[in-house]
């Protein structure tokens, strides 16, 4: 499963121009916990923070100015990870770094963020659920007969009952895209035995 997959693409960003007041207000009323800050081409140059904000209306130095526009506040360089990425490697990183949410870039170009809803929303998927999707997935390669997809824990393992290993790295790529799959691991059915 890649950023890609579960990103929300619908992004809410602001500019480093922008009033600290409006981004608060953003991030109240939209119940978010952070906003992406890109430049005028969309390339992501940093984020902001509740605790950003926060930091800039109760600064441990009571004599310093608070800053006025998300430029003054916001944290960078901040490190977005890339649309193909792993969600396993996203959700490490956001462990680590005890963070809610991560940007998503093609390049520097952003174009979505992976919260901790949307992970979260992925594992919440049955393996029932997770099996049907990889089977209707799998569908355009050979038909419904020729693949056998079990599903445990959102680990798949797929069965290919052609010994065509070409369609395999296709296979894999398609398992791991469906919400949900932690991993992906394609086997194929042993050719009978000749018996002459």
């Amino acid at each position: 499963m890649r950023a890609r997959d579960i990103m929300s693409k619908n992004v809410v960003s602001v500019l480093p121009t922008t009033p600290v007041t409006d981004a608060a207000a953003t991030l109240a009323y939209r119940g978010f916990t952070a906003l992406p800050v890109v430049n005028e081409a969309d390339e992501l140059i940093g984020i902001v923070t509740e605790a950003d904000l926060i930091r800039n209306r109760f600064p441990d130095d009571p004599s310093a100015a608070p800053g006025t526009t998300v430029g003054d506040v916001m944290t960078s360089p901040v490190v977005g990870v890339s649309h193909d990425a792993d969600v396993t490697m996203i959700a490490r990183a956001m462990l680590t770094a005890q963070r809610r949410s991560m940007p998503i870039v093609d390049g520097s170009t952003l174009v979505g963020v992976v919260t901790r809803g949307d992970i979260v929303r992925a594992l919440a998927r049955t393996d029932a659920e997770i099996a049907a999707d990889v089977r209707r997935h799998l569908q355009v390669l050979g038909g419904p007969s020729r693949w056998s997809v079990q599903v445990s824990n959102g680990e798949v393992v797929v069965t290919d009952r052609f010994q065509e290993a070409s369609d395999r790295a296709v296979v894999q790529v398609l398992a791991e895209a469906v919400p949900g799959v932690i991993r992906a691991t394609i086997t194929a059915t042993p050719e009978p035995a000749n018996t002459h």
